[in-house]
């Protein structure tokens, strides 16, 4: 069972990566990431302000790439390294809480925008 458990905190450390990749990518090119932003039914060419949105955007990937990075890494400790179930336990409702307040934030974004 842990090795399921710390084979998810590697995916969750992934995704993190992933994240700061796609907000370097948005970044440099100003194009939005579909799949990190918008979802199902939206297209970049449906926003209304492209520019804006994603400079309103941005801070709010950025953090949840620090936070989903942190508990990853947190999480993989506790599982590969050795117990800290304290931290996993912070740092999982840190990762928690900044994963709904990214949909709640991005979700009012979409409707503004789009």
């Amino acid at each position: 069972m842990d090795d399921m458990f710390g084979a998810i905190s590697i995916l969750v450390l992934g995704a993190g990566i992933y994240i700061i990749y796609a907000y370097m990518q948005m970044k440099q090119t100003g194009h939005i990431n579909e799949v990190l932003l918008l979802g199902k039914g939206f297209t970049e060419q449906m926003c209304k302000d492209k520019k804006e949105f994603i400079q309103k955007a941005l801070p709010t990937v950025l953090i949840l790439g620090i936070v989903t990075i942190f508990y990853g890494a947190v999480d993989a400790i506790h599982y590969f390294v050795t117990p800290v179930t304290v931290l996993d336990l912070i740092a999982m409702a840190a990762f928690v809480a900044a994963l709904i307040w990214y949909m709640v934030y991005t979700t009012k974004l979409k409707k503004r925008y789009f």
